[in-house]
């Protein structure tokens, strides 16, 4: 295309340059290792816990907390678009110009200054040269025109013409899935949904923000079981059984495991995490040791915030329950997770309506804050919560467009990489006696293998000629 001055012409320049494409795949490079690098679409209290306040305000400022979302990383995909639709317009005319508008007929002027090269004479006809070296060139996969003029014969053969198209099928693919990106971007979503074990839900909150979209269905959790490994209570292996509820109906069930997703109308659901509600219908059971010397130790069971009776007007509260203690600031309990990972439960002891007591009782620590000369002590066996999971919830509607992207892309590629486009031009001049043949090859990548390529056919066509090599 023909640029004008100034302005505009300066912009088309440098939309059109090399350069920028290979500094914008850069920065697209650097800028997709820190969405690797740093958690994306995590909540703020993760952010701070990891990177701290003022790492978490730089964060948030720049939009690395979704860095594929981000305004700053679209506008880098528009810019590359922008660039690959310009440089395409910008050179498609030429590389177009070699599909329809081959140079056939160059003057042997031309063809002289051209290499590889080479000369011979041959005591065949006019037209027997001409038949044989064309039927060497079909040979090796070229297609042939010729034309005859006055004592001269010439042609033109070439393969691979598609080579010259294969940069712009490539620019097209990384439009196509641009544009999928954007579909799934624009429609899409991405979110996380809880549920407890025996209820349902239709609503997903998104990932980064508190945005909720609500599903044109139920989910129901029917069961969800966890193993693990032996003698510890690092999972095995999770699972949840979900059903699909239309109108009330269930239409679909599937146990959903991690990497084995539910998929229905477009939405995936996967397994993301689990847990156990500490603070609802959970029921701990606990061995009693009397420290009296005479009584047997025995079983209790206590629900969170309820309490049983013991032995001689003792009664035991069950406090709170922590599936996953930790200390936090000033040393205040806290769950770390809802996952049984160390749980732990505070106990009191009351006598006649007065407090005696209180008490820590730890799965894993069995003997640590036992109160000396109390009446009882108490060792965790199990406990027994409401179990919810954890769904990654997912819809992506351009996920099949940049599929077709990706497959356009491979064969673009493959034909930019693995094809080049090889042209030969003959020409057979009658001298009377004898016929000199001039034969002139052209290549436009892989020039190395195309001298070997070249030796080869004028061997060929040597052999077919009966001309000595």
């Amino acid at each position: 295309m023909k640029k004008s001055e100034g302005f505009v012409g300066k912009l088309w320049s440098f939309f059109t340059s090399l350069k920028l494409t290979i500094f914008l795949l850069f920065i697209l490079a650097v800028t997709s290792i820190s969405g690797t690098l740093i958690m994306q679409r995590a909540n703020p209290q993760q952010y701070v816990k990891a990177y701290g306040a003022a790492g978490y305000r730089i964060i948030k400022v720049l939009g690395l907390y979704d860095v594929y979302h981000s305004w700053w990383f679209l506008l880098l995909l528009a810019f590359l678009a922008l660039n690959l639709i310009i440089c395409s317009i910008e050179r498609f005319p030429r590389a177009w110009r070699f599909v329809k508008e081959p140079l056939r007929w160059p003057s042997r002027e031309v063809l002289e200054e051209m290499k590889p090269l080479e000369r011979f004479n041959v005591a065949l006809s006019l037209d027997e040269t001409l038949d044989k070296i064309q039927g060497a060139l079909k040979g090796r996969g070229y297609r042939c025109e010729k034309k005859l003029e006055e004592r001269l014969g010439r042609l033109f053969a070439q393969r691979g013409v598609i080579n010259r198209l294969g940069v712009y099928v490539t620019h097209t693919s990384v439009l196509i899935i641009l544009i999928g990106g954007l579909i799934g971007g624009i429609w899409g979503f991405s979110g996380g949904m809880t549920i407890v074990e025996g209820e349902s839900s239709r609503n997903v909150t998104i990932f980064g923000s508190h945005k909720v979209v609500t599903l044109p269905f139920d989910v129901r959790c029917d069961s969800f079981q966890v193993t693990y490994y032996p003698g510890t209570m690092t999972p095995k292996d999770y699972r949840s059984t979900v059903t699909i509820l239309e109108n009330g109906k269930p239409v679909v069930t599937k146990d959903v495991r991690v990497n084995h997703p539910l998929k229905y109308k477009g939405i995936s659901f996967y397994q993301a995490s689990y847990g156990t509600i500490s603070n609802r219908e959970g029921l701990l059971t606990l061995e009693v040791i009397p420290q009296n010397g005479k009584d047997e130790p025995f079983r209790v069971q206590v629900k969170v915030g309820g309490e049983v009776p013991l032995k001689d007007g003792y009664k035991l509260r069950l406090v709170a329950f922590f599936p996953d203690l930790v200390l936090g600031k000033n040393n205040q309990p806290m769950n770390r997770s809802e996952e049984l990972r160390n749980p732990a439960a505070l106990l009191e002891v009351e006598k006649d309506g007065s407090p005696q007591y209180r008490s820590w009782v730890f799965a894993f620590f069995p003997e640590v804050h036992s109160v000396r000369n109390a009446p009882f002590r108490f060792r965790y066996l199990s406990f027994e919560g409401l179990q919810y999971t954890g769904l990654q919830v997912s819809k992506d509607p351009g996920v099949w467009v940049v599929w077709a992207g990706c497959l356009i892309m491979l064969v673009g590629l493959t034909v930019c990489f693995f094809i080049s486009h090889r042209r030969v031009w003959v020409i057979v001049e009658d001298r009377g006696r004898r016929r000199q043949v001039l034969v002139v090859g052209n290549v436009n990548r892989n020039h190395a293998a195309f001298s070997q390529h070249f030796e080869e056919l004028i061997k060929e066509m040597r052999e077919a000629l009966g001309v000595s090599q």
